[in-house]
């Protein structure tokens, strides 16, 4: 009362902040422990799925240790929505319990006033979430993928256990009954070579020595007083045997120590920044675009006399909105008002206009003879000439950074459509000759039809899935927004529910829109659904849902609200049982 009565006309807004400071304190440390509490947990169970292939390969810390630090981004992109609902149930059940929304609202101060402050630090987590998804988590992504194909290529020691079969390699088996590790002496040794497929082989000996080359890496077994057996290839059911005083196999690059990969170009769709994958969509939806009209050239030609209907698939954008908006409107409008005013300059300035270069006149061919065909240029990339005394500006050179580093990402999507390409180009080719020939065209025009679906469906799941990774990103970014605008009218619902309350809706509410978001996904890319409306369809539904609660909880007349789940069903059942007492016909006295 003191600070209010200094505030003096300024009241209102010392009241305001004061709010505002109180409701935000409520949910910070709710949100550092749920998120804390839930990344842990999630942690555990990826690194229990990976244990395998950590253990018993003499990694260094460092290796370890990275990958601990590179498995938290993707982690904590799934952990941080969950944690701010488990947040705003805790918090807003918390003043609901001790009767701090019934004092609010008796004061004025309305339901949604108290929710404005959580939304509005939503909304910055949510921003935060779509730099967080778009910049770091690709990165750290193609480091825990190089760093992981880098561990399953690491191979530890050789240690034999007895009685048991050892695999040295995936077609190399090996039992021994007994080894003296002083001497490295195996007794009763059973090998099974697969290594030449059909002519597999199985040798025994009675005693042998393993020993390591110099380097530590070749395995050399010397086998003594056994026999070897194998089947021959030219026919299969003889078995040869031979039987030696001595002999030697080797097995080459058994043992391999860490080694990190200096640089790896190749990314794939999780691995891509928004901007990245919205270059690679725009070159394979004109490819999209360019195989679906020759497929419907190749249905129609093929098409059955009569027949008015052809089924292909709806045709493609070629730019996804979402990302036009935010790499060329957002980031590019940011980039140009960062350009210094030189660099501003020059780009304002026209292009210098270079001298026509003068080329020799063509002679027309005699009107006598035919002109001859022209040859078909060949394409030539083109290059980028640098002329003096013209400086790029910082947009070109990033620009053509950027472009480095998608080099590798458009090589494999164009490798993938090649395949097929040419297989359609030959069926389409082989139509004259097979005219000439007088077989049935018909069936070499379906032939060709063929060819080009196949390469029209692998070329469409790519653009689906570049598409729905696009907006994956920043569905996933506003679930902290829709999960606080869900929250407190659930909460205020169940004031006295407890933590356990608390708990168990977060879990079954991020279950549902976790389900929705990959049934979404899965849609999209299969090509049942637009990507913006699969990918979206979860926030749009639980945004809804969260809308209408909070304006049922608005409207209410009391104040006072259920307890537990036990009270919510007690009072269901009392409606059910007064309603059937309404309907039931009246007995005459």
């Amino acid at each position: 009362r003191r600070a209010l009565d200094k505030a003096g006309g300024h009241r209102g807004i010392y009241v305001v902040k004061l709010l505002t400071r109180y409701v935000i304190r409520e949910h910070a440390g709710p949100l550092v422990f749920a998120l804390s509490a839930l990344t842990s947990l999630l942690m555990l169970q990826y690194v229990a799925r990976q244990l395998a292939n950590l253990a018993g390969k003499g990694l260094p810390w460092s290796a370890i240790g990275k990958f601990f630090v590179l498995s938290l981004p993707f982690t904590i992109a799934m952990t941080l929505p969950m944690a701010v609902l488990v947040a705003t149930l805790y918090a807003f059940g918390r003043m609901a319990a001790e009767h701090e929304i019934t004092a609010f609202k008796a004061s004025g101060v309305r339901v949604r006033s108290l929710m404005a402050p959580v939304l509005v630090c939503a909304l910055l987590l949510s921003l935060f979430m779509v730099w967080f998804n778009d910049q770091l988590l690709p990165r750290t992504n193609h480091a825990l993928r190089i760093l992981n194909n880098d561990i399953a290529k690491t191979k530890p020691t050789l240690a034999l256990k007895e009685q048991v079969m050892n695999p040295i390699t995936d077609q190399f088996f090996m039992r021994v009954a007994r080894v003296d590790a002083r001497t490295n002496r195996m007794y009763d040794v059973t090998i099974y070579d697969l290594r030449k497929g059909p002519e597999r082989q199985t040798i025994y000996a009675d005693s042998g020595v393993f020993l390591l080359d110099a380097k530590g890496e070749d395995l050399q077994l010397q086998l003594m007083d056994g026999h070897a057996q194998e089947f021959v290839r030219a026919d299969p059911r003889r078995l040869q045997r031979s039987f030696f005083r001595t002999q030697t196999v080797q097995l080459r690059g058994i043992i391999r120590q860490f080694e990190a990969t200096a640089e790896d170009n190749y990314r794939g769709d999780r691995e891509q920044t928004v901007c990245q994958m919205h270059r690679t969509y725009m070159e394979n939806a004109r490819e999209f675009t360019r195989l679906r009209n020759a497929y419907i050239d190749q249905a129609s030609r093929a098409a059955s006399k009569g027949s008015k209907t052809l089924t292909v698939s709806r045709d493609r954008p070629p730019k996804e909105v979402l990302s036009t908006f935010y790499c060329e409107t957002l980031l590019g409008g940011f980039s140009t008002m960062l350009l210094p005013k030189k660099a501003k300059a020059q780009s304002a300035q026209p292009p210098v206009q270079q001298p026509p270069v003068q080329q020799p006149p063509v002679q027309p061919p005699p009107v006598q003879q035919p002109p001859a065909p022209a040859p078909v240029p060949t394409p030539v990339p083109p290059a980028v000439v640098e002329q003096p005394g013209l400086e790029r500006s910082p947009a070109a050179v990033a620009a053509d950074s950027v472009a480095r580093a998608d080099s590798a990402a458009r090589a494999d999507s164009a490798a993938r459509a090649d395949s097929a390409a040419r297989a359609a180009a030959a069926a389409a080719a082989a139509v004259p000759a097979a005219t000439l020939a007088g077989t049935d065209t018909v069936s070499v025009y379906a032939t060709a039809m063929r060819a080009a679906q196949q390469q029209l469906l692998a070329q469409r799941e790519v653009v689906d899935g570049l598409a729905g990774e696009i907006h994956k990103k920043f569905a996933l970014s506003f679930a902290c927004l829709v999960f606080v605008l869900f929250g407190p009218p659930i909460a205020l619902r169940f004031p006295r529910g407890g933590v356990g309350v608390t708990i168990g809706v977060s879990i079954v509410v991020f279950g549902l829109y976790y389900i929705c978001l990959m049934g979404g996904e899965a849609l999209a890319d299969k090509g049942r659904l637009p990507a913006f409306i699969a990918m979206w369809i979860a926030n749009v539904i639980f945004s809804l849902v969260g809308i209408a609660l909070l304006w049922r909880v608005e409207n209410t007349t009391d104040t006072s609200r259920g307890g537990g789940l036990r009270d919510w069903l007690a009072d269901r059942r009392a409606r059910k049982q007064l309603a059937r007492a309404l309907k039931a016909p009246a007995v005459p006295a």
